[in-house]
């Protein structure tokens, strides 16, 4: 891919053709006419596409709404096309969907999609298919998903990107799922990088993304120029890659930089005039990511250059007729109406009255070796001739408490701890309230936040922890019990699945109860990246407003003593801030959230505003 690719000699007047083209594209021509409208669609080939029609036919002429397929993402080999089956399945989604949606008496001869065999870079060359990409009678320009990087690499500066930029002109709607989402801003995100992936994807060298730097390293040309577009979203954990892509285009362009947009699967909007975002459509939402109206602060922190941001404004877009988003303005618009961002008065704190160091963590089990449990074993070795009580609670079985409790009392001898060490299952072994006493240092290992309920019904074991973080040097929670530790939390099962990931962006789906509340007015919620459970702080956020959740990565941990909190570990920790948000119900079931602002935190940091 990295090679030029081969270009076959053009004929004069199509080099005119394409020159003439781009000064438009580029502004040098001014010109009036139609509209452009884009529909970038977060990934697959199901509900979305019946939004795609719609806006394609809403402008259409003719007997019969007429689409055209470009496979330029599909393939990732610059000489051999894919499979034309797969194609053609693709073709035939597309088709369906436009006739389960138009009115035929407009359009009596129904949906004509077909699609051209634009594959490798010789294509965008083809005299044939820029006839088929030139027709006057088309009305909408679809592109397949698979790798954005392989098709902008073989359409940026053709004659095929240069007749689709005539087409765009003239009215004929362009829409693109997943990769070909991608494509349509010019700012373009490639993808990870070699490195990167979801969790990671805060750090800087995490994303490879195109700013025209060399000028073909970007996505379309009249793509467009207010947004960086993402697919996925949800099911593949990526808001962590979206804030990441808006933070480096503020670097790049300044005054706050691009807006970040992002759709899941199945779930697409039409940008008019690249102005407005409206007409979304789909199963799930989508999500835009401002770094500029809350007056955003950001710096890249660390030996891996990761994000630690403040006031990253953020706002999650369901479907529904009533929700637009006006992307001069950065402002969203509900029931006919902008809703402005209002800054919230004073800052959330992060307070602990208890005599104990008390450590959230996010799931240190990936890093066992890591600075967390170190860090925890250096607190219980101050008292001499110290003890470390482990409990386990909320697993499915005591099989599997007794594994987990093993692996931690291990890990705690690999990082130095010379002390004694005791090992109690919740339900299995009873806790005597000397034991919190004497305890140097207590490590609370939560399996299923599901199960935690009837953990939490027992009023002997609450007890015992209070007394513990009265008494002890130093109380890790893990998992679960970090949860528990708030004063509320989200008892929904365990998953780290895509359908989870989606299932915590729709309505009620948390399952908000109270928690322990040893930190008042706050909400935890660990393994926020490598589970993808972004939705489930916005989840939490709609239902406890005035509450800031706090999304804990693996490998990491809040350490709270006294006023003072800060990070420790390998990964972020990511604070949601609802307080002037609005949150309201789209019509599929995914809710809205508007004005919610998001805080990165990176090891080192302290937790503050």
């Amino acid at each position: 891919m990295t090679s030029t690719p081969w270009r076959p000699m053009a004929p004069r007047s199509l080099l005119v053709t394409l020159l003439l083209t781009l000064c438009v594209a580029s502004g040098a021509i001014a010109r009036d006419g139609p509209v452009r409208r884009l529909y970038p669609v977060g990934g697959g080939y199901e509900e979305a596409l019946k939004g795609y029609s719609v806006e394609v036919a809403r402008t259409a002429r003719g007997p019969a709404v007429r689409m055209v397929m470009v496979p330029a993402a599909f393939a990732d080999d610059p000489v051999l096309p894919e499979d034309p089956i797969i194609l053609a399945e693709d073709v035939e989604a597309l088709r369906l969907a436009c006739e389960a949606v138009i009115d035929r008496i407009a359009f009596p001869a129904g949906c004509d999609v077909t699609s051209v065999p634009l594959y490798v870079a010789g294509d965008a060359y083809d005299p044939a298919i820029l006839v088929r990409l030139a027709d006057p009678t088309l009305h909408g320009i679809f592109f397949t998903g698979g790798d954005q990087a392989y098709a902008a690499r073989i359409l940026a500066g053709t004659p095929a990107e240069a007749t689709m930029t005539t087409a765009a002109e003239r009215g004929v709607v362009f829409g693109g799922t997943s990769a070909g989402a991608a494509i349509q801003s010019l700012a373009m995100n490639a993808g990870y990088t070699d490195a990167g992936d979801s969790t990671n994807a805060l750090q800087k060298g995490s994303i490879d993304l195109w700013l025209g730097r060399p000028p073909q390293h970007r996505g379309l040309v009249f793509g467009s120029r207010q947004v960086v577009i993402d697919e996925h979203l949800h099911s593949r954990g990526r808001l962590g890659r979206m804030v990441n892509a808006a933070a480096q285009t503020a670097d790049a362009y300044g005054h706050g930089g691009l807006l970040g947009l992002g759709f899941d699967y199945d779930t697409g909007a039409v940008i008019t005039g690249d102005r407005w975002i409206s007409s979304i459509q789909g199963v799930s939402s989508g999500i835009v990511v401002d770094l500029r109206t809350a007056r955003t602060r950001h710096a890249w922190v660390g030996p891996n250059a990761a994000l630690s941001a403040r006031r990253v404004l953020t706002h999650v877009l369901p479907p529904g007729r009533q929700v637009a988003f006006d992307l001069a303005r950065r402002e969203p618009w509900w029931r006919g109406r902008p809703v402005p961002y209002d800054e919230p008065r004073g800052t959330p704190g992060l307070r602990s009255g208890h005599e104990a160091m008390l450590m959230l963590g996010g799931d240190v089990s990936e890093d066992l070796g890591g600075p967390v449990i170190r860090e925890f074993v250096r607190q219980a070795s101050k008292q001499r001739l110290g003890k470390i009580v482990v409990v386990a609670a909320a697993y499915a079985s005591p099989a599997d408490a007794q594994a987990a409790a093993d692996l931690y009392a291990r890990a705690l001898v690999a990082a130095g701890w010379a002390g004694t060490t005791s090992i109690h299952l919740h339900g299995q072994t009873r806790l005597d309230a000397a034991r919190a006493k004497d305890a140097s240092g207590v490590l609370l290992l939560g399996g299923d936040q599901s199960l935690m309920g009837a953990v939490l019904a027992d009023r002997a074991f609450t007890d015992w922890i209070r007394s513990a973080a009265g008494s002890a040097n130093v109380v890790l929670f893990e998992r679960a019990m970090t949860a528990a530790a708030g004063e509320h939390f989200d008892a929904i099962p365990e998953g780290d699945t895509a359908d989870d990931a989606i299932a915590a962006f729709q309505s009620r789906n948390a399952v908000v109860r109270p928690g322990l509340g040893l930190l008042r007015g706050a909400a935890f919620e660990p393994r926020l990246q490598i589970d993808k459970r972004w939705g489930r702080l916005y989840g939490v956020g709609a239902q406890r407003r005035h509450t800031p959740v706090y999304g804990i990565s693996e490998s990491s941990a809040i350490v709270v003593h006294g006023g003072q909190a800060r990070v420790v570990g390998t990964q972020p920790v990511v604070v949601l801030d609802g307080r002037n948000a609005t949150f309201f119900d789209g019509s599929n079931g995914a809710f809205g959230a508007l004005n919610v602002l998001l805080d990165v935190y990176e090891p080192g940091d302290t937790l503050s505003r």
